[in-house]
């Protein structure tokens, strides 16, 4: 062989990789939080024209794409720079069937009866046994990835776990504690300020207020973050760009169970722990820049439930209100017929979707107006849901 040849054989078959560091880049669903993709490191800008995926492995997981990048985090198109960015494909949450539902625990406490009858259309469980989600991953390089300089790097000999573990939006929450002098009781909150809002002294913001079902009463402060993206969806650089907004999302504890009881119950009755929610929604909204005229409330199941009550009793609060899978005493809910609603029932909630459709119809009767869409197939997917949102706000 020439000279020539000898040298690009050479290259070909250099020494083990040269990763760097391995970061995890985790992404919060609506079916919780997950790695979503994996930011490697490597000593030298990658050439991205030879990069492929089958030069990867992801343990556990299916890789959509792999591309490069100049930071370690995902983008909508690859950059010049020294990181491959391995894409992972998030699996679609199997449906659920009636043996596949959780049962309540069996450690209720004192007020465990209150909860456990939550299969059969009673209140939902008082103590969760929710975990943070389990985001360690490990990748292999399995072929030999190229720099622009022509350098090579070899596969590696074993998987090589994630050093960190990155979610921009999620970290982007700062938490904080509010003592409420009403009640007396701590609980913890979470706040996303917009990229810009120390710009402008003078600037006022809509805020969203996010309130998380029970399951997420544990007494991990950021558990409403990862629970599902209820809160953190209103967060992301594309709702923020539409969109500039403070989130709230704040965090009912075990603790807080235990000592003051569920924030909402079946009885429909005003407790303890909704004074203590909505006397922290009042302190955050008068402590930063928020426009009082455009806050919003959003929850499932007892944060629908939580957004409900304190509408009834604070009319002029929100200005508009996204409900999911929740329901109240529709005599009351009768306050609610000129507000800007959108509601989500399943047809096979027992207590949401006729208690929904009996206040929809006391609204009607009142002469608000509802528009409802036909029933939507839950397998339906993403494209299928947007024509019919488009039919229905039409």
């Amino acid at each position: 062989m020439n000279q020539t040849a000898v040298t690009a054989t050479a290259a070909a078959t250099a020494a083990p990789s040269s990763i760097r560091d391995v970061t995890a880049l985790s992404t919060v669903y609506g079916d919780g939080e997950s790695v979503s993709a994996v930011a490697l490191h490597y000593p030298k800008t990658i050439d991205a024209s030879r990069l492929k995926a089958s030069d990867f492995t992801v343990a556990g997981k299916t890789i959509d794409k792999v591309y490069t990048n100049d930071a370690p985090e995902t983008a909508l198109a690859g950059k010049k720079g020294s990181y491959v960015i391995v894409s992972l494909v998030h699996p679609a949450t199997p449906l659920p069937t009636a043996a596949s539902q959780n049962k309540p625990k069996d450690d209720q406490g004192d007020k465990g009866k209150e909860g456990s009858n939550a299969l059969n259309g009673g209140d939902a469980p008082m103590y969760s046994d929710r975990k943070a989600p389990d985001l360690s991953v490990a990748v292999s390089q399995t072929g030999t990835v190229y720099a622009t300089d022509g350098t090579a790097y070899g596969p590696t000999t074993t998987a090589l776990a994630a050093d960190k573990t990155v979610d921009a939006v999620k970290d982007a929450f700062k938490t904080y504690i509010y003592k409420d002098p009403a009640t007396g009781y701590e609980m913890p909150y979470n706040i996303y300020l917009p990229k810009d809002y120390d710009a402008d002294k003078a600037k006022t913001y809509p805020m969203v207020v996010f309130i998380a079902d029970a399951s997420a009463n544990i007494n991990d402060p950021k558990a409403v973050l990862y629970q599902g993206n209820g809160a953190i969806v209103w967060a992301t650089p594309e709702e923020q760009a539409k969109h500039p907004a403070i989130v709230l999302a704040p965090q009912y504890t075990e603790d807080l169970i235990r000592s003051i009881g569920m924030m909402t119950t079946d009885t429909h009755q005003w407790t303890q722990g909704l004074t203590l929610v909505t006397d922290l929604i009042m302190d955050v909204s008068n402590k930063y820049r928020v426009d009082k005229d455009r806050i919003y409330g959003t929850g499932q199941s007892q944060g629908g439930m939580a957004n409900i009550a304190i509408s009834d009793a604070y009319p002029e609060l929100f200005a508009g209100q996204y409900l999911v899978a929740c329901q109240w005493d529709t005599q009351e809910m009768e306050k609610l017929k000129d507000k800007n609603l959108w509601l989500t029932v399943c047809q096979g909630d027992s207590k949401a979707f006729p208690g929904m459709n009996e206040a929809t119809a006391l609204w009607e009767k009142d002469g608000a107006v509802v528009a409802r869409s036909r029933m939507w197939d839950s397998t339906g997917g993403t494209p299928v849901f947007e024509q019919m949102m488009r039919v229905m706000e039409d």
